[in-house]
């Protein structure tokens, strides 16, 4: 009797620790969705604005948060020096290697092998004009677990092409932030 009562407590543990896993894969995943959801509703370029990076707020850590605000000021500040005779210092799509942006999401994998809980994000952009043909790619979404949930805590842009952005998303801000502080 007393060994039934042990195989059916292991086997209750062993459940309630596979849905408990189960229910944090689905948090992660759903982390990524609503960020993405929320910047393809975005569609614009460069650095988002303050109201839009508040509609990001939800899904991204208080430290992107922060980036992207610094980010947005030292952008501002570079329009007023230059008077908006010239560029702004990001053009195109901050949140995907591809200039362009992206359509939508194909898949959400994880990565088992890093030191950081990060998921490969497979994307496609369909040309409008032109031949009107897919372009798909990955890039990198990395999360942090912050107020008891998941949120985005940056990007890896990781396109292969010559002109798309690459690196680090947390990066390429601290660099913009960077050169409008010196």
């Amino acid at each position: 009797m007393c060994r039934a009562y042990f195989i059916i407590c292991l086997a209750i543990i062993l459940f309630l620790s596979c849905s408990s896993a189960h229910k944090e894969q689905d948090d992660k995943i759903s982390a990524i969705n609503n960020f993405y959801k929320a910047v393809l509703a975005l569609k614009n370029d460069g650095i988002p604005e303050k109201k839009d990076i508040e509609k990001l707020s939800p899904f991204i850590s208080t430290s992107f948060k922060n980036l992207l605000l610094e980010a947005k000021k030292a952008e501002d500040r570079y329009f007023h020096k230059t008077k908006g005779e010239v560029p702004p210092l990001i053009e195109g799509s901050l949140f995907f290697s591809l200039f362009e942006g992206a359509d939508k999401i194909i898949s959400i994998t994880e990565e088992t092998k890093t030191d950081q809980i990060a998921y490969l994000i497979e994307l496609e952009y369909r040309d409008r004009y032109g031949k009107k043909e897919k372009i798909r790619w990955q890039d990198r979404a990395v999360l942090v677990i912050e107020n008891d949930r998941w949120a985005v805590n940056d990007l890896e842009l990781l396109g292969k092409w010559s002109f798309g952005a690459k690196g680090k998303l947390s990066d390429i801000l601290n660099n913009v932030i960077q050169a409008q502080n010196n």
